[in-house]
């Protein structure tokens, strides 16, 4: 994760890795660094798609340029240019949107496989709980998740605890 933004950061962010300098790129990079060049939260999403643009996800439901992950939930993606516009205006702030570079893609029923081998668990939780900012909590936000859901996932959680020296947990 990332608190400050650098210039190679920032064109990873908004261009991937991939991507050959442009005018238009440059006009963008320049705002972009100034809204969330000391403040940002950026994650690793997953392994693929490295080198693609970043996708952004936030709460705000009347942000230009995003639409809503699923019906309902609250929680968008998209609309980077008019973020940028809305933090540098003082409407928003840069910690409201998160940035994941990489994600995971499942194909052919990949996923539901993962899961029916116990190696993921789908859970439904509050979009405040999955919008919170994950910057500097006692603990990482998956076993505030894991506790929340109670029972096993919450033993799960306990017993991963454990083994973490970093957090002072006993």
């Amino acid at each position: 994760m990332a608190f400050k933004v650098t210039e190679m950061l920032g064109r990873l962010v908004l261009f991937g890795a991939n991507a050959n300098e442009n005018a238009s790129q440059a006009e963008r990079l320049g705002p972009f660094l100034t809204a969330f060049g000391t403040d940002c939260a950026i994650y690793v999403g997953g392994p693929d798609g490295m080198g693609e643009p970043s996708t952004m996800i936030h709460g705000i439901k009347d942000l230009p340029g995003s639409k809503e992950i699923s019906p309902g939930l609250g929680v968008y993606m998209g609309g980077i240019d008019a973020a940028v516009s809305g933090v540098l205006a003082g409407k928003y702030k840069p910690l409201d949107f998160r940035f994941f570079v990489g994600k995971h893609v499942y194909k052919d029923g990949n996923l539901d496989a993962q899961v029916l081998l116990g190696k993921y668990q789908p859970i439904a939780c509050a979009r405040s709980l999955a919008l919170k900012q994950c910057i500097q909590l006692p603990k990482p936000l998956w076993h505030e998740v894991l506790e929340l859901c109670g029972g096993e996932l919450k033993e799960i959680s306990s017993l991963e605890l454990m083994k973490r020296v970093d957090l002072g947990v006993e």
